[in-house]
């Protein structure tokens, strides 16, 4: 599997939020996609890859909060699958209360920093447990609950022993 890590540009600013594009001959995914307002630039890096966006299959979340999921109903629309904490997946599946509560504090910034947040099909929708492996590929993908930045937070593990690599979201230091 190769992993590429794509520079979204939030707000026009180089190494501030990041994806990962996870490459495989079988298919695509990604961990987090960012917020809808940074999507063309999501999709245009996809493109420079050599894949088509509408190629991707699973999205695998950290958490709800709009710099790591709030472009997950696009992908959702588009036809891939969306992996959300339990706790996290009523707030995808109607986003309502979420962006209200964040027009709050973002005001009239609210479209320029974040973008639109639509429903997500709970046919799209996935919950794994603690510890669940999902198979990505024939890969396992572990969903680890790791509570503290978000209580809805999963750190997510591609692979087993020494060559994994995990996906830690917002519960480790950040670095792109």
């Amino acid at each position: 599997m190769k992993i590429h890590t794509l520079d979204l540009e939030f707000q026009g600013l180089d190494h501030s939020i990041a994806v990962f594009l996870l490459e495989h001959p079988s298919g695509l995914a990604l961990v987090e996609c960012g917020p809808a307002s940074t999507l063309p630039h999501l999709d245009d890096a996809i493109r420079q890859k050599g894949f088509n966006p509408n190629d991707i299959q699973t999205v695998f979340l950290s958490h709800i909060h709009f710099d790591h999921a709030g472009a997950a109903w696009v992908w959702a629309e588009r036809g891939a699958d969306i992996w959300v904490h339990p706790k996290g997946l009523p707030h995808l599946a109607a986003p309502e209360r979420l962006y209200n509560s964040a027009r709050q504090i973002y005001g009239d910034a609210m479209d320029r920093l974040w973008g639109e947040m639509r429903p997500i099909p709970m046919d799209r929708l996935h919950a794994p447990e603690h510890g669940q492996s999902v198979d990505l590929f024939g890969m396992p993908m572990v969903a680890h609950y790791t509570p503290g930045h978000a209580i809805h937070h999963i750190a997510w593990q591609l692979g087993e022993g020494a060559g994994s690599v995990v996906f830690t979201g917002d519960v480790a230091g950040v670095r792109i």
